[in-house]
């Protein structure tokens, strides 16, 4: 077919067609969304099996018969008598909570924000805001909230939810941006998973990156723009022990907002060459953010962390992840966490398919491929939660 390249003279556009154009734009999404719908896979929660429980609550099989006879926990259910018992979800927590010793924040003592980031893709951040977040409402009984910052919404994926067709800008953390709201108390939501709340992500979360320089550049001499995301979050650390924060592999301001709202840092390397140059930008990057913070006249305060730890994760079996794990324990030392992740296909494959090993306690295959991923996380999980025990006892509880 020849090509009509006569030259035309282009058709203005006046307010009026603007207009239809975002009328009709806003039509089509509708209808986009509304196909999109019912083929996006909803996630239900898991059924765990009873010996899964066990191990949940560090008891046997007649431990579990005795508490079932006395009638104070949750049942479940079986097919015939002597066969293997499945407790859903919410049931398999109150188990945990029933029978494991776990230390309770105490009224007026605050949650803690986790920020899990680093500027490289590709290093599990997702995966491990995921399975902490997952860890801790199940091993540790916490109420959790976790917020997707990053644009692609890889996190809100995680939760059966198409964030690109699903969610609309008010439901994500850019009321907060532009100053519509004051804080997010209004914007979590449920999701399928008990006890662990979402605020989702969108691709309209790239216009954060507008909002906030046009704010500053306004000329309020005391807008400090690190701090909008902190200020927002305050009034739910009453309501979940942890808000974990899973950031984009950007230098953003939401990046930076979610660093410095942060109690404290999560920062997941995979031990190649190419992650610890990355890694070694991001330090630099983010120590110049707290220098220039600290000799900034309108902050009122130098940020101070918790911790900072650094999580070594998808370690192959190559000599090469060998040296540059020497490197990063070399560099790091006790920032570094002692667990490591393996790199592993179950661990790829979950991750693909969007879900986490903690999705699939009836895993149909091989126990010990199984065993290798899900024992660093559970690890992962009490660490984290350990830390955060010792510091609620060193904070006075605020009544």
């Amino acid at each position: 077919m020849k090509l009509d390249l006569a030259p035309t003279r282009p058709r203005g556009v006046d307010a009026d067609e603007l207009i239809a154009l975002s009328e009709r734009s806003g039509k089509m999404l509708k209808k986009i969304r509304d196909s999109m719908l019912q083929p996006f896979p909803r996630k239900q929660s898991p059924i765990y099996p009873s010996n899964k429980v066990q191990a949940l609550c560090g008891i046997d099989k007649t431990k579990m018969n005795y508490l079932l006879k006395r009638g104070e926990l949750p049942l479940g259910k079986q097919e015939a008598p002597g066969r293997m018992r499945y407790f859903t979800l919410a049931e398999t927590m109150q188990w945990v909570k029933k029978t494991v010793e776990i230390p309770v924040r105490a009224p007026g003592q605050k949650g803690k924000i986790i920020t899990v980031g680093n500027f490289k893709g590709g290093v599990t951040k997702t995966t491990t805001s995921m399975m902490l977040a997952q860890g801790l409402t199940l091993r540790r009984c916490r109420k959790v909230l976790i917020i997707d910052l990053d644009p692609q919404g890889s996190t809100t994926t995680f939760f059966g939810i198409n964030p690109h067709a699903e969610i609309d800008p008010e439901q994500t953390v850019l009321p907060l941006i532009d100053g519509s709201v004051a804080d997010l108390r209004a914007a979590p939501m449920k999701t399928y998973w008990d006890n662990l709340d979402l605020i989702p992500s969108s691709t309209d979360l790239f216009n954060a990156e507008f909002m906030l320089p046009a704010q500053v550049h306004q000329g309020d001499a005391n807008f400090q723009f690190w701090r909008v995301l902190r200020a927002g979050l305050e009034p739910l650390l009453d309501e979940y022990d942890y808000i974990i924060i899973d950031t984009a592999p950007t230098l953003s301001y939401l990046t930076i907002n979610a660093l410095f709202a942060a109690d404290s840092i999560i920062v997941p390397v995979v031990p190649d060459a190419l992650s610890f140059a990355s890694m070694v930008q991001f330090w630099s990057l983010f120590s110049d953010l707290i220098g220039g913070l600290k000799s900034n006249k309108n902050a009122r305060e130098s940020k101070q962390f918790d911790y900072i730890d650094i999580l070594i994760t998808r370690i192959p079996k190559k000599p090469t992840a060998e040296l540059v794990k020497e490197w990063i324990i070399k560099t790091y030392r006790d920032h570094v966490l002692q667990v490591e992740i393996p790199e592993t296909p179950l661990a790829m494959n979950t991750s693909a398919e969007f879900c986490t090993v903690y999705d699939m306690p009836s895993y149909d295959g091989s126990t010990d491929a199984y065993r290798r991923i899900a024992e660093p996380y559970d690890k992962l999980v009490d660490i984290i939660d350990n830390k955060t025990c010792t510091l609620w006892e060193l904070q006075p509880a605020l009544i």
